[in-house]
Parts: structure tokens; sequence; C-alpha cells
């Protein structure tokens, strides 16, 4: 069937309509490898997951005529992918409809003032993360419609040297990555930018690597908020470890006054157990040989690496190594759990790894978790702007609120997904079509 519509559609090339996205720009970097990790969640379902950007396909749709306004529908259309060389890597042919463009509304800027308490609740804290983005929600895209959405320029209020309220007040953590649409690295003054945008709303940054020179720049960029912010470094992966800990200990000597008062955690790895690119032991000896060389630098705070629920369940040796178990836990890919019961699918996540720990106590920190705002559903798990902004409030409360009984403590212990669009990524069906569109303040 595949192959008699793209039959069909290269017979019609001659009258056809061709509408190409603009994907020239989308080339990798060559001194960046694709990452394509499968990721196994505890409800059984799998996800390739994508850390570096891939040679995107082109997309041709064909349509027999030029739609007009006033065709309610246009029969059917033949879209087909091809690769960077023109081989066509898969053809679908679905229904052609005009939707007419709809006027665009004004755009509501909402803006979040620093906290002048110092003892301000943690709940009343994180609520800042739930009305910072600037509403302009557009619906939910089909697939062939996400690759043309572009990553929005972020539009908040930006930081003052001071930081947010101080120290004593609890704002949840934020991942972040240093890279534009194209996948080139970002700029320093690109990423000092970020940095001002959403310094005020959190009260630590996750970055994953050490390329791009991004440990260095990340560490500039938050120098104005000493005060307030601090930095999660990670080493990807295993490839090469100890070259990449000399380059992560250089950064941070060589741009932090010789200091690590801005470090607050170092992982080694991430998911590598879930996606079978590292054993437990591997990953064991990696963590040693890694806490050596940090303590030999001067660091001495937590050293960790990050996995996901099922990995640790089935090894907490992973948590029993770290100096506190860190674990990615992602409601969406849950069928049956709805954004309002995100922070309750958290709960029951630890809950299942805390059983497992050799001491039940020990420090658990959520270091991936959020909720995308565009993409398919994945049966209960819908995105959209509301229920991103549903979502991620049902997990900052269970953080900021029952969390202590449920041995998930403060907001301290939780880091969101992700600061903005990772346009960078690659969308597929896998994914829901969602995995350019976690970004909270886009």
């Amino acid at each position: 069937m595949r192959s008699m519509c793209l039959a069909a559609a290269v017979a019609a090339l001659p009258q056809a309509l061709f509408l190409f996205a603009d994907l020239a720009a989308a080339k990798p970097t060559p001194s960046r490898e694709e990452k394509r990790d499968l990721r196994f969640y505890p409800n059984g379902v799998a996800r390739y997951h994508y850390r570096r950007p891939p040679m995107r396909p082109v997309k041709i749709i064909i349509v027999d005529k030029t739609p007009s306004s006033s065709d309610k529908d246009d029969g059917s259309q033949v879209v087909v992918y091809v690769d960077p060389e023109g081989h066509p890597i898969e053809t679908l042919t679905q229904a052609a409809r005009v939707v007419p463009s709809p006027t665009p509304a004004p755009k509501e800027s909402r803006v979040v003032e620093a906290a002048s308490n110092p003892s301000l609740e943690a709940a009343k804290a994180a609520s800042l993360i739930l009305n910072v983005v600037e509403i302009s929600a557009p619906p939910s895209p089909t697939p062939s419609q996400a690759e043309g959405i572009a990553d929005e320029t972020p539009k908040l209020k930006p930081a003052s040297a001071a930081g947010p309220a101080g120290n004593d007040t609890l704002l949840s953590g934020v991942t972040y990555s240093p890279y534009n649409s194209d996948g080139t690295c970002k700029t320093g003054p690109q990423v000092a930018a970020d940095i001002r945008a959403i310094a005020p709303l959190h009260s630590l940054i996750r970055i994953y690597g050490v390329d791009c020179n991004q440990v260095a720049t990340l560490l500039a960029a938050v120098q104005p908020f000493a005060s307030s912010l601090r930095l999660f470094l990670g080493i990807f992966n295993l490839v090469d470890l100890t070259s990449q800990i000399t380059t992560l200990i250089k950064a941070v000597t060589d741009n932090n006054g010789g200091g690590w008062r801005l470090i607050d955690t170092i992982s080694i790895g991430n998911e590598l157990v879930n996606n079978n690119q590292a054993t437990p032991q591997q990953i064991l000896s990696s963590l040693a040989t890694a806490r050596t060389a940090l303590r030999r630098a001067g660091y001495t705070g937590p050293v960790v690496t990050v996995d996901t629920v099922s990995a640790i369940a089935q090894n907490p040796s992973l948590c029993d190594a770290s100096d506190y178990c860190a674990i990615n836990v992602h409601p969406f890919f849950d069928p049956n759990t709805s954004p309002d019961k995100a922070g309750e699918f958290i709960a029951s996540q630890v809950k299942i790894v805390r059983e497992k720990l050799a001491d039940p106590k020990q420090r658990i920190v959520v270091t991936e978790t959020g909720w995308p705002w565009a993409g398919n559903a994945n049966g209960l798990a819908v995105p959209g702007r509301e229920n991103q902004k549903t979502a991620i409030g049902s997990i900052v409360a269970r953080f900021g609120g029952d969390g202590e009984e449920e041995g998930m403590g403060s907001l301290e212990n939780l880091i969101l997904f992700t600061a903005f669009n990772d346009q960078w990524k690659k969308a597929e069906a896998g994914t829901f079509f969602a995995e350019q569109y976690w970004g909270m303040y886009n």
C-alpha cells in the first residue's frame, strides 16, 4: 500500500503543488554525535528520546489542486517524507482540509514580581512558575503542523542581579539545553538572556553535558544571581569519561574563581541503564572514578547517577552508590494519567523507588518531570497550554504540600522539564509528536 501511494505521488509531481518545510539549516554539528535513547517507563510504554540533533527529513505535501477558501474538503493528499539526499522515507495518504487562518488575538503578558518576604511558603513561591507563560496558546498541532512551529523568544521579566526573594525562598529547579533550533550551540549572550529570564523563577538549573562549552557559558551567565541560583552539572554518557571530567573541572576552576560554590550536584550518566547504554556495574565504577577525581579537584557536593524508576527499581544499587537518589519521572507517558493527576503519579513512583532503597530515608530528587503543551494525546495524557499548567500545578503542589508525608520532601527535590522548547529534537509518532514542546516559558 505504501509503495502504491508513493507511485501515485511521483506520478502526480508535474501537476502537484509542493510545500517544503524550510529545513535546510537543520544540519548536525560535526562535533556532536546523535544520541537516540530508548526509555522504558513503569507502565510498559517505550519511547525514543533524542539528546542531539539528527538530520531532519523534508516533508513534501502533494495535492491535486490549489485549495480554495470555499472548499470544505479538497479530497486526499499524499505526504512524502524524504531524507536530505531526496530518498523517500515514508509516505502517507490523508484528507486535505482547508482551515481559514484565524485573526491573531492580542497577547496578554504576565510577569512575575520577585518576592520580598524571605519566609515565603514553598507552595506560594512555586506558584510563580504557573503564571509566567505568555498567554498566546495555539491549539495542539497535528503531526503535519508540528514541524512548522517556530521556537519562541522568552518574554519574561528579566531578573535583577539581586535574584529572587533570597536563599530562604524555596523554588524548584529547571532543566536547560543551550542549543539553537538547528542544533548549533547558543552563544554566550543568548545563554545569558535565557538565564536572566528564568533566574527569578527557579533556584537551580540542570544541564546535561560538557559540549558547546556549556559549563563555562552557564557559569558566566549565573554569576549575577550567585546568591540564589545553583547549577546541576552533568556528564551525559560514559564515552571518554576521563576527558569529560577533565573538561568539567577545568570549566569550573577557570570560570568560577577556582571554587565550586555555584555547583549543587554533578551527575554521571542520564538514563544509561534504562537505555541499555551501560550496565549497572559500569555506572557504579564510573561513579567511583568521577567522585575521586572531583574530590581531588576540591568539589565536595553530591555526585549521582540519574535513571528511570524502572531502572532504579531493578537496580537500587544505582541509588545506594549515589549521594542521593536521582530519578526521571514523566506522567505524560502513562496513558492513564490526566494532567490533574500528574503529581499523584509521581508520588506513586517515588514510593516504588523508596521501597527498594537500602536506606529508606535516603533523599530522592525528581530530576526531570513536566508536561508538553503541544503534540498528540496519549490516552488521558493530553498536551496543551492549560493542561501543562494544570499538570505542573499538580506536581508542584505535591512537593510543596503533602510531599513531606510521602517522602518527597520540599521543592528542592523537584527539577521541572524544561525551560524552553527543544526544536533541535526530532518530532515522531513514538513520542506523540511532543518531544520538542515541553518548554514552559515559550
